[in-house]
């Protein structure tokens, strides 16, 4: 190593230990969306300022949130993003998400049409694909689960209705809420989507489930189907 590459390094080194020693006193408070990114991006590329990949990321993606929220195959394209770094922050995304999840699971009751849509609409900020998800339901309108059923678009035959069954029925669900979000910017059904609802409805009532609703999420906003008369129940 020259001596050009050795004072680099010192200095990308002290940068990173002032991240560090201002986030050990304040956490992330004070921080602005680049530095963030750069404290994480530390842990995953040594040797190297991280500063412009940072702000290529945030360029790319457009805030924090969707960088977190950006599959690894898109962050990789990114210049300066390896395998590895796409890993740590697409897997920092999903730990939120599963965080989110898991505090309010079995501790939340939902029994109305706007309590379903909050609760719900979060999963979808950021996101740019589309996701589904399958909320379980107890007797109480408790929550027993959330979980992701699949990525891409929501249909039969992504999203077979056996496995909207299942996913129920291993939840013992009395009733469920389905949602997929849009990442055009509308909130408006498809017919596609209409039709699949419709159906999805009769086939759960084979095994005694009820589908209550099916919400269509956009940016952290919902859609009731049900409230908007959509749904034939």
């Amino acid at each position: 190593m020259n001596g050009a590459e050795q004072k680099a390094e010192n200095i990308h080194s002290g940068h990173r230990q002032r991240l560090l020693a201002s986030y050990l006193r304040g956490g992330l408070t004070a921080f602005s969306d680049v530095e963030a990114l750069e404290l994480l991006l530390g842990y995953a590329i040594s040797r190297r300022d991280v500063n412009p990949i940072a702000h290529a990321l945030l360029q790319e993606f457009g805030d924090l949130s969707r960088v977190l929220d950006a599959p690894i195959a898109q962050l990789v394209r990114v210049p300066g993003i390896g395998e590895r770094s796409a890993v740590l922050i697409h897997l920092v995304g999903e730990l939120w998400h599963k965080s989110e999840n898991s505090r309010f699971e079995n501790k939340v009751f939902l029994r109305s049409t706007q309590e379903l849509g909050e609760y719900l609409a979060s999963r979808s900020a950021g996101l740019r694909e589309e996701r589904a998800w399958l909320l379980s339901l107890d007797a109480k309108c408790k929550v027993i689960e959330c979980r992701e059923l699949c990525r891409g678009a929501v249909n039969a035959v992504n999203l077979p209705f056996r496995k909207l069954a299942e996913a129920a029925l291993m939840a013992n669900a009395s009733t469920v809420v389905l949602a997929h979000n849009h990442t055009t910017g509308t909130m408006i059904p498809s017919l596609d989507d209409l039709e699949y609802t419709r159906d999805a409805v009769r086939a759960l009532r084979l095994v005694d489930v009820i589908l209550t609703d099916h919400m269509i999420l956009c940016d952290g906003n919902y859609l009731s189907m049900r409230a908007s008369h959509m749904m034939d129940l």
